[in-house]
């Protein structure tokens, strides 16, 4: 078919035909644009689900009406119905502790007249119950009189960004405590050199608090001789953009000046743009002080090195030492506790070398492997270190060098992120202070002494004054009977009173010679009851608890019960005269650890006396042993007492034990060595009973090197009925036993005698004549205080003739019933 010939088509049509071609080019134009409104939408949802961004619409017309976008159900957690969710919904989502602060903010804004809107909060998502952060961006369109009308915008879920804060934030607390915790300051600064963080360290050096100090202008606090080289230094480090040190000195809060070390770090933001320093700064003024020290030494050997060689050297080996040696043992363990390193001080006092103590546990090293008990101690004692904790102890070592006293600590060796990697042991040698405290303490005893030996010349001689009005009375010829009689019993009793002083005197000292006797604790108790009963008073009630009464033991019974009267006098004043007093006697078979002794297994018997008074206070109860201590006003106390205690229950091989409670009373225990039930009590009791002012002819051989003592004693032997025979000394008794053994019935020898002792002689006695007995008389003797067991009769001086008659003939009949017995 032939086209129509364009001239032939009619005007109207072919304007329609191109009115039809155009329509269909803005059709296909339209195609093309909404296929690319299409793929941009499509593109435009998928970056917002990648970047957890979605849209939201909500309409205040006509009340409340929501809108979501696809994007912004995924990020809630919603399912695709929600589009159009409800207020509820929403706040019902909002996690509880942000819920209020969250509407409050909205409700808020749209009263206000602002057009923007943001806010950040946390949702529980209903798809996944996993907590989201949310960050909502928003735009509010207002009529003319501002209210709102809707609210477009954006929600953004920022979980990822909010943990990365709270990580930053964890961080730079970390950095803060770990930075505070320094000895030394450190600093950050900004651009402008001012600081945005210092640490304790730093604001200490300045005393300045933490506003003050990071906008505080150092050149303020440099010394006027440093300030023109620190600031070039300054400027020429800082523009380097490298690492730099300054060293100059600065003055701190006290005003001192302190040479410091600083060293400064550049920093760097992610971009790598350089946003100012990190700074440290040690304290060298002790290296510096030496290091000027030694310059000012090394220029003056310079000008004289020619001359002063010698004097050179011994400088260089002084500052040697002063650099490279402390006088205290220090060390550096791994954590198996093996030996890194030793200093020099440490090496000398074992005199070995590091190949020798290096790689090896440190507790079997020379320094404790000597020493008994101690590698155990120091292992222990590494093992709580390992556990996070410092360990101080005070030690006695058995050194090459001799015994030597520490005070030794350990304390754990951290990383730098905490962890335990070792330990650091240090030791001061405080043998010397040791040494010092004893001459201290020896000067105090000597003083206590002196006020000692003042007061017994006092009481001495207001006795004396009795003894010598009463035996110039005596003298007179005309003094009735009945005064004489009384002036003899007032020296009677004047020497008693002496005899008790001296005697107490002896027991504070520890050198009272004791008579040692095996004696049941529970009977003597219960005796000294009775005689404690009326000097306590009727107030205060008295208990007796005796939980065997087969029990025995070995001590002086006079000074047993002078002890129990002293502290159950003591429970008395501290109970005001009111109260109980419990006194109870028990076998034990262990002595506590008491006053830095160890404890001792064995045999015991314990005697306790608890009161209800008013306790003794912490401080007091290491001191209440020591003689003339008391807490008593003055006058009612000499503080001798419980001092007795002590001394006769240490001399007796015992202890004695002290507890107590402020306000609940106190409670003191005597620990006695336990013995065996005699065999035959009887003999001791009849020889007791027996008329003592007889001698009935029995010989006594005296052995005493003082004339007048010896004469007096023979002739109160005659009186008394013996035949005496009397030598001048240990040797002469000898010959003239050894020429007739059968010559003397009984030995009565002084102890303290020129050459051979009176123990002596009684031992050399024993062993040649085994049936002959020996009775010993002294005041005071070292050796029989350090040798109270050795099974002599023991009378002390001043002695009665009573006393003296019975201890004889209890003597001669012991031996002659042990011999009857041998036959």
């Amino acid at each position: 078919m032939t086209p129509p010939d364009p001239s032939d088509v009619l005007p109207e049509a072919a304007a329609a035909e191109r009115l039809r071609q155009h329509l269909e080019e803005i059709a296909r134009e339209r195609d093309r644009a909404h296929r690319a409104l299409q793929d941009r939408e499509a593109e435009l949802a998928r970056i917002q689900r990648i970047a957890r961004v979605g849209g939201l619409e909500i309409d205040f017309r006509d009340g409340v009406r929501n809108r979501r976008s696809p994007e912004y159900l995924l990020v809630h957690g919603l399912p695709p119905d929600e589009i159009n969710e409800t207020y509820e919904n929403w706040v019902g989502r909002i996690h509880p502790e942000d819920r209020e602060r969250t509407v409050e903010h909205l409700f808020g804004v749209l009263k206000g007249a602002s057009e923007d809107y943001t806010a950040e909060y946390r949702i529980i998502r209903p798809n996944d119950g996993e907590s989201r952060w949310i960050r909502v961006v928003a735009k509010i369109e207002r009529d003319r009189s501002g209210r709102a009308l809707r609210l477009v915008g954006a929600d953004l879920d920022v979980t990822d960004q909010m943990l990365a804060q709270e990580t930053l934030r964890e961080s730079e607390e970390r950095f803060r405590l770990i930075a505070d915790s320094a000895p030394v300051p450190i600093w950050v600064t900004k651009l402008d050199r001012t600081r945005s963080f210092a640490n304790q360290a730093y604001l200490d050096f300045l005393g300045l608090p933490f506003e003050e100090a990071i906008v505080f202008d150092w050149r303020k606090a440099l010394h006027p001789d440093d300030l023109p080289r620190m600031l070039q230094e300054q400027i020429t480090g800082e523009l380097s953009l490298k690492p730099f040190v300054l060293e100059a000195r600065y003055s701190n809060a006290t005003d001192d000046w302190r040479w410091l070390r600083s060293e400064s770090q550049p920093r760097w933001d992610p971009n790598g743009k350089h946003i100012g320093f990190i700074g440290v700064a040690h304290d060298i003024t002790a290296a510096k002080e030496a290091e000027i020290e030694l310059r000012k030494l090394n220029e003056s050997l310079e000008r004289r090195i020619s001359e002063r060689t010698a004097q050179l050297e011994s400088n260089e080996a002084q500052l040697r030492a002063i650099f490279e040696t402390s006088h205290q043992y220090q060390g550096l363990l791994n954590q198996d506790g093996d030996l890194l390193y030793a200093n020099r001080t440490a090496l000398a006092g074992i005199r070995a070398d590091p190949a020798d103590v290096v790689g090896k546990p440190f507790w079997d090293t020379p320094w404790f492997s000597a020493t008994e008990g101690i590698p155990e101690a120091v292992k222990g004692a590494f093992a709580t270190v390992m556990r996070g904790e410092d360990v101080k102890l005070e030690m006695l070592l058995r050194l090459p060098i001799g015994e030597r006293y520490f005070d030794f600590e350990m304390r754990p060796l951290h990383d730098r992120h905490g962890t335990i990697v070792g330990a650091v042991p240090e030791a001061i040698d405080i043998t010397e202070r040791r040494r010092g405290e004893e001459a201290l303490r020896q000067s105090q005893k000597m003083e206590a002494v002196g006020q000692l030996t003042g007061g017994v010349a006092h009481d001495f001689n207001n006795l004396l004054t009795i003894i010598r009005s009463a035996t110039d009375f005596l003298r007179r010829r005309e003094l009735p009977d009945e005064r004489r009689r009384r002036y003899i019993d007032a020296i009677s009793e004047t020497v008693e009173r002496a005899s008790k002083l001296t005697a107490q005197l002896l027991a504070f000292a520890r050198r009272q010679p004791l008579n040692p006797e095996v004696f049941n604790v529970g009977a003597q108790v219960d005796s000294v009851a009775q005689l404690i009963r009326p000097l306590v008073g009727g107030r205060i009630h008295i208990e007796v608890r005796i939980d065997d009464p087969d029990c025995f033991a070995i001590a002086d019974i006079g000074q047993f019960e002078t002890a129990l009267i002293n502290l159950a006098v003591n429970g008395r004043d501290a109970m005001d005269n009111e109260g109980q007093l419990t006194i109870a006697v028990s076998k034990v078979h262990t002595i506590p650890a008491l006053r830095a002794q160890a404890s001792r297994s064995g045999d015991f018997v314990a005697i306790s006396i608890q009161d209800t008074g008013s306790g003794i206070s912490p401080e007091n109860l290491d001191a209440i042993f020591e003689p003339f201590f008391t807490t008593k006003e003055v006058g009612k106390g000499t503080g001798l007492g419980l001092s007795q205690a002590f001394g006769f229950v240490k001399q007796s091989d015992g202890d004695i034990e002290v507890t107590s409670t402020p306000g609940h009373g106190a409670s003191f225990t005597i620990y006695l060595p336990q013995a065996m039930r005699p065999a035959d009590a009887k003999v001791a009791a009849s020889a007791g009973n027996e008329q003592t002012s007889i001698g009935r002819g029995y010989r006594v051989l005296v052995v005493e090197d003082n004339d007048d003592v010896g004469r007096f004693s023979t002739e109160l032997l005659e009186d008394l009925g013996y035949s005496v025979k009397r030598a001048a000394n240990a040797n002469a008794a000898l010959a003239i036993l050894s020429e007739n053994e059968f010559s003397a019935d009984l030995v009565f020898s002084d102890v303290i005698m020129p050459g051979m002792n009176g123990v002596e002689l009684a031992g050399i006695i024993r062993d040649r004549f085994p049936g002959l007995p020996v009775v010993l008389t002294s005041g005071y003797s070292n050796v029989l205080a350090e040798n109270a067991h050795s099974g002599f009769e023991l009378i002390q001086k001043p002695y009665s003739v009573e006393a003296l008659s019975r201890t004889l003939r209890k003597a001669i009949v012991e031996q002659r019933t042990t011999a009857s017995k041998a036959q």
